[in-house]
């Protein structure tokens, strides 16, 4: 099933960017928002996942990357499979010129999955706040791919270098990925504001 996306054009020059929300979202406007005030970003697609599942493993409505085993507070490989393979389609449809990826939690643990199953078509990806744990459970196609797109590993959190060093460790075959953490606490829109400047930093060279 392919994802339904929102497509916001913009007349600001810049790479296009694909937005992955995280986990148990209502509504992508968040990370948009976050990807449109980066420099260097121009055209936004922000897809939706189109599946969520209860514990009990009944589908239901809404939007969310990956389901909850029951029983157990982890990912099922075959769910987060399936959205790392929808984002690929995805790509594959749009053909958009050398993108960033960019996702939140679940969404970066999907982009990073996506960027090494298409490092040919993807200009670099952005990971914000992903669970670590979670790498290991991406297809093992992508975690042996040998050509890997630049990758920064960002935290919210300025106490999360520890779980981003876990994340670089995990990702170290080939190119290694660059880290960064949110520099102090502040209100949610000081870190938003930090991030999409941290973000269009990495989009200008690193």
């Amino acid at each position: 099933m392919k994802l339904a996306y929102q497509d916001i054009a913009t007349a600001a020059p810049g790479v296009p960017a694909v937005v992955l929300h995280r986990e148990g979202m209502t509504s992508v406007d968040g990370p948009t928002g976050v990807a449109q005030a980066s420099a260097g970003v121009g055209r936004v697609v922000a897809p939706y996942g189109d599946y969520a599942y209860y514990p009990s493993g009944m589908e239901v409505g809404g939007i969310c990357w990956y389901r909850v085993l029951p029983g157990f507070a982890g990912t099922d490989p075959i769910s987060l499979a399936k959205a790392v393979v929808q984002v690929c389609d995805l790509l594959d449809d749009l053909q958009l010129h050398r993108p960033v990826l960019i996702g939140w939690g679940q969404g970066g643990v999907v982009a990073v999955g996506a960027g090494l199953l298409r490092a040919g078509q993807v200009g670099s990806v952005v990971s914000v706040d992903a669970p670590s744990g979670h790498f290991d459970l991406l297809p093992a196609r992508a975690r042996a791919a040998e050509a890997r797109p630049p990758m920064l590993l960002a935290a919210t959190d300025p106490s999360g270098g520890p779980v981003l060093d876990q994340q670089q460790r995990v990702l170290s075959g080939g190119r290694a990925p660059i880290t960064w953490c949110c520099p102090d606490e502040g209100t949610p829109d000081d870190r938003d504001k930090a991030l999409s400047a941290r973000i269009g930093q990495w989009l200008e060279g690193g």
